[in-house]
């Protein structure tokens, strides 16, 4: 499989992470939040998508709760400070697979290592 890498910040990443965590757990899918914070269907899916450009803003942070229901946009920051500024990501695309086992053209992304820059 082919290696590719992007370079985030660790804050970012952990919040792109939480927010994934507690949209699964609250039952929505990517298009779902991304309707429900009345942005282009694919937005979350973008920010969620290691080779993309996309981030949440603070702006985003605050539509994200109001979406989800939750209590304070501070369940969506990670505690305390970040260990790093900025990390590099290397992962590998996967085919996802279809019902039948076939290989999907969708691929998911799997995560090799994570380094400080």
């Amino acid at each position: 499989m082919k290696k590719y890498s992007t370079i985030i910040s660790e804050l970012d990443y952990k919040i792109i992470l939480k927010v994934k965590q507690l949209r699964e757990e609250k039952g929505f899918s990517q298009r779902d939040l991304s309707e429900a914070m009345k942005l282009s269907k694919s937005f979350v899916g973008k920010v969620e998508a290691l080779g993309q450009p996309d981030k949440y803003s603070i702006r985003h942070l605050n539509l994200i709760a109001k979406a989800l229901k939750l209590k304070s946009v501070l369940e969506l920051i990670p505690k305390g400070i970040q260990e790093y500024d900025m990390i590099e990501i290397t992962y590998e695309k996967i085919p996802k697979l279809n019902k039948d086992g076939s290989e999907s053209k969708q691929f998911e992304e799997r995560i090799i290592e994570i380094s400080e820059i």
